[in-house]
């Protein structure tokens, strides 16, 4: 069964849980290919969890498990089939950037907070819009939303992929309806990041930095 996140029971911190991300093209809707298919699949650390919402660690070279075109191109290679191409599962290990996903109960995205591999250098906050997430008992689920917010370490805000949203509009993956609807979304975040709202100003640099540091 199904539950909303913020709701109990709770996941203690140190669990490991899987953060899961929709069922087929990109996760986001009708046109799914394989209901059983997840975009994206991993396991995660759980740092906190209670009404407010889940923090969870992602760190680098952690398996993970997305989707892929099956006709081998990359994902953005046809854009004209980007969210109707049939996929297959593909596995592989999370890299870049060490991650603490903050995901407040109810909100339509989740903030990650990016550290440098290695260094622990603060490489800024990628704001993922999605649906509100549901778990069960060890996995939490939500699906993509394809439009993201991007905030450097000096706050500068862009917007990331407003391009596939048009496509996914294009392609019958949302109507214009819920794509402005994501868009009012990311007009929210960019007025939180604004005034450096939670979870922006809660001091998450400072304990992911002291997670690299930990032996």
């Amino acid at each position: 069964m199904l539950r909303p996140s913020g709701d109990p029971p709770y996941w203690p911190a140190g669990t490991e849980v899987v953060w899961r991300e929709g069922a087929g093209p990109l996760g986001t809707g009708p046109l799914a290919v394989d209901a059983t298919l997840p975009h994206f699949a991993c396991t995660v650390t759980v740092v906190r969890d209670d009404a407010d919402g889940l923090v969870a660690w992602l760190r680098c070279a952690t398996p993970v498990m997305r989707a892929a075109r099956a006709d081998g191109r990359g994902k953005r290679d046809d854009p004209d089939t980007l969210f109707t191409t049939p996929l297959v599962q593909e596995h592989g290990t999370h890299a870049v950037n060490d991650q603490l996903r903050i995901a407040p109960t109810g909100q339509p995205w989740s903030v990650w907070l990016l550290l440098a591999q290695g260094s622990g250098d603060l490489a800024g906050w990628y704001v993922n819009l999605e649906r509100p997430h549901v778990r069960d008992d060890r996995t939490l689920y939500t699906s993509d939303h394809v439009l993201d917010v991007v905030v450097s370490p000096d706050r500068t805000v862009v917007r990331k992929d407003e391009d596939e949203l048009e496509l996914a509009v294009a392609q019958g993956v949302f109507t214009r309806e819920q794509a402005a609807a994501i868009e009012s979304d990311a007009a929210a975040v960019e007025a939180l990041v604004a005034d450096w709202g939670p979870p922006f100003c809660d001091g998450w640099e400072t304990y992911a930095h002291s997670r690299l540091s930990s032996p």
